[in-house]
């Protein structure tokens, strides 16, 4: 495997498991990239995914305590009418804070909620 190709799938693997890369990875993945390519646009395309990267995890930690809660139990397969049921709240004010946490997270759609929310918690739980 090239180490375009390595560092691809590093990529790839953290935006997928919303993983937070640290300063140090950062740099060496960009040194690395210097040392294969001299493609501005590759090189530019894998900053903006890391600070892609970076961004998704940022924006998980901007739901409250209870979008968190729903999020996760979201994650987890659960629905609307059984997470009112756990938490003891209407399933009105479950689909609300699904409003909310699609807005908050910049998602197309529940189908979209439901593939990211199940990405994140078995990311937590790996």
């Amino acid at each position: 495997m090239s180490y375009t190709h390595k560092i691809i799938s590093i990529l790839k693997e953290a935006e997928t498991q919303d993983t937070r890369l640290d300063i140090d990875e950062t740099i060496t993945i960009i040194k690395a990239l210097k040392n294969v390519t001299e493609s501005k646009k590759l090189i530019e395309k894998t900053i903006l995914l890391l600070f892609l990267v970076e961004k998704k995890t940022e924006k998980i930690e901007l739901l409250s305590h209870r979008e968190s809660q729903i999020f996760s139990l979201i994650g987890l397969g659960f629905s609307s009418k059984e997470i009112s049921s756990l938490l003891g709240i209407s399933k009105e004010t479950v689909s609300t804070h699904r409003k909310n946490i699609i807005k908050k997270l910049k998602l197309q759609g529940s189908g979209k909620l439901q593939k990211t929310a199940i990405q994140y918690t078995q990311n937590k739980l790996s």
